[in-house]
């Protein structure tokens, strides 16, 4: 939705963030080789109708520019892009057709009454929706297809002379590019430490033949070794780019670790969260579903930025039909659905509501397609049952995947209720799931959820125990009972990676 009646570039909805996203999904490389992601990427709309009513009370002037190819219809009557229209006082239906085979479909309208504004709607010429637009485009010398970065110098904080070469250490994390001094080639060996940036065989990141004019491509590095030069022979600048967001959030205690750790964490969010929620700045720079999830989890507690989070929801998503699961994984795609509803309740936001609704609902739809006849979803070929990189017994369906199908069927009901829409069949199935769910996946014994049922082995994992906790799946006895038997049990295998970790800690916090 438009707050603002000032003119702002316009698409279809979601587009930006789509078209953006793929491009992100492509920015991965890994020592020399390019590592585009392996799974299903939608792109944008290349031809979209925007319209718009005016009942203009005086005669008026506006003109229209695009992205792409197309042209003005003025009831009626066709005129170019880029040139000044009259309009005659009156009743004026006004259309705008553009079509981009390099990028984004967009427009900007320069006009005292006729602008783009809040009110003009696209149309991919099967759905129609209100124009989309991002609060980074505002001017009409911008160009939507193209992310404006802010810069900020970053100078080495120390040189130092070893391995035949210099290490050059920006004392930061930069995410961006490196300018070389030099009197000839050179090669410039990255690295997050002074480790790898010294392997010159294996550095992840490398760049042979450099020169004063070579074009250097963006990466994330603290350290660069240059080997096979003196201390003086050449001058490295790095470039740090960002896009500006307001921090309001602060924290600060008497013990000086956890001050640190706050201030690593928080500026660890910040670098991963310029355009999109991204997994890391220097390796993969994809945008999973979960890590996502997480990040606006955090986010609604540091930076509150609304507007990475629906770019983030919107480029995940892609276009209206669902050909595989968000990342190829299960539970990926359902977090994301729960992550619409953590949206919504962080802003209150209920137009966006009503702009991803329907791809909420056709995601839990299908969801559906893909249970059995105990309402239990289950893993089809070319889909990957994650949950976490732990042990896990996940022959058959899965406890942890049902009981996110449960909070998604939580999660559609809810919002559809804000909506005014119909979801009582959702109750249907989470009543079924639920009480199938009890029935085959907890075990009295042992005072928790099993992994599956269907291998037999009655194995227990703290996964699913922890979802159970964190999405109100069972009443105050069995979380207690949760809580004995398998966080504070040191023989159910600890979790080993930081993303589940995360969880966890959350679900102690919620029982105290």
């Amino acid at each position: 939705m438009l707050m603002s009646k000032e003119a702002v570039w316009l698409w279809y909805p979601g587009d930006f963030e789509i078209h953006q996203g793929m491009l992100q999904n492509f920015k991965r490389e890994e020592r020399g080789m390019g590592w585009p992601a392996y799974w299903y990427i939608d792109d944008c709309n290349r031809n979209v109708n925007f319209k718009r009513h005016y009942d203009l009370k005086e005669s008026t002037q506006f003109t229209v520019l695009a992205k792409g190819t197309g042209y003005v219809d003025v009831n009626g009557t066709k005129y170019r892009l880029n040139h000044a229209i009259n309009c005659d006082a009156g009743a004026t239906d006004i259309q705008v057709f553009v079509g981009n085979v390099q990028g984004l479909p967009t427009i900007y309208i320069v006009g005292e009454i006729i602008k783009s504004d809040s009110g003009w709607l696209a149309s991919n010429f099967v759905t129609t929706l209100p124009a989309g637009h991002d609060i980074l485009y505002t001017d009409r010398n911008q160009d939507p297809n193209v992310i404006e970065y802010r810069t900020e110098k970053v100078v080495a904080k120390a040189q130092q002379a070893v391995d035949g070469g210099v290490l050059y250490d920006f004392g930061r994390a930069v995410n961006g590019t490196v300018t070389v001094k030099t009197n000839g080639p050179v090669t410039l060996c990255y690295g997050e430490s002074e480790t790898e940036a010294r392997d010159v065989e294996m550095c992840y990141y490398k760049q042979s033949d450099v020169t004063a004019t070579t074009k250097v491509r963006k990466r994330a590095f603290r350290y660069v070794f240059v080997p096979h030069c003196q201390l003086g022979d050449i001058e490295l600048t790095a470039m740090h780019e960002y896009i500006p967001k307001n921090n309001p959030s602060s924290f600060t205690s008497d013990n000086k670790l956890i001050n640190q750790i706050w201030n690593v964490a928080t500026e660890t969010l910040n670098l991963c969260s310029d355009l999109f929620f991204i997994d890391g700045i220097k390796r993969d720079r994809w945008i999973w579903a979960g890590d996502a999830y997480q990040a606006n989890f955090i986010n609604q507690y540091s930076f509150f930025n609304e507007d990475i989070d629906k770019r983030t929801l919107l480029a995940l998503r892609g276009q209206d039909d669902i050909k595989q699961h968000m990342n190829t994984i299960v539970d990926y795609s359902m977090l994301w659905v729960i992550g619409v509803l953590n949206h919504y309740q962080m802003t209150g936001d209920r137009e966006f509501l009503k702009i991803i609704y329907p791809k909420l609902e056709s995601m839990v739809q299908y969801f559906i397609q893909q249970t059995n006849e105990h309402g239990f979803i289950y893993g089809r070929k070319n889909d990957w049952i994650f949950v976490d990189w732990s042990e896990m017994d996940k022959q058959g369906t899965v406890a942890a995947e049902q009981i996110l199908l449960l909070e998604d069927y939580k999660t559609i009901m809810t919002c559809g209720e804000v909506l005014g829409k119909d979801v009582a069949g959702y109750q249907a199935k989470y009543d079924q799931l639920f009480k199938n769910l009890m029935k085959y996946f907890w075990d009295d014994e042992q005072g928790a959820f099993i992994d599956s049922y269907e291998s037999g082995k009655r194995h227990v994992t703290r996964h699913a125990n922890i979802f159970a906790i964190l999405f109100d799946v069972v009443d105050e006895n069995k979380q207690q009972l949760i809580l004995k038997n398998v966080l504070l049990n040191n023989a159910i295998t600890q979790i080993a990676t930081p993303y589940f970790k995360f969880f966890e800690q959350d679900a102690l916090c919620k029982l105290g």
